[in-house]
């Protein structure tokens, strides 16, 4: 994407951006995956995946001209991709136990 179409900063709202995104993210993948092996193993490694993923995008914008590597922008990606397995695992949870009218 060009620089010029890149906001410079978008205040506080960067890092909920970030945790948001990732939420999304981590959740969709999650719903992908369910019910392919392991469960609890499957949460784990959709979780890793999405941090690892935010770390190589993270590391990958320092390329990029008028853009910036944060750490803390990567414990937004990493902490929203957990939120979003989890919620993705416990809506998906509630879906099967919920009783058929």
């Amino acid at each position: 994407m060009p620089t010029a179409l890149v906001p410079r900063q978008l205040g506080p709202l960067d890092k909920v951006a970030h945790f948001s995104m990732y939420a999304v993210l981590a959740g969709l993948v999650t719903v992908a995956v369910r019910g392919r092996g392991a469960m609890v193993r499957s949460l784990i490694l959709v979780a890793a995946s999405i941090a690892v993923f935010g770390a190589v995008d993270e590391w990958h914008q320092k390329f990029i001209p008028g853009r910036s590597t944060e750490f803390a922008d990567w414990v937004a990606d990493s902490l929203g991709g957990i939120t979003g397995v989890v919620a993705a695992s416990f809506l998906n949870r509630r879906k099967r136990e919920a009783p058929l009218a």
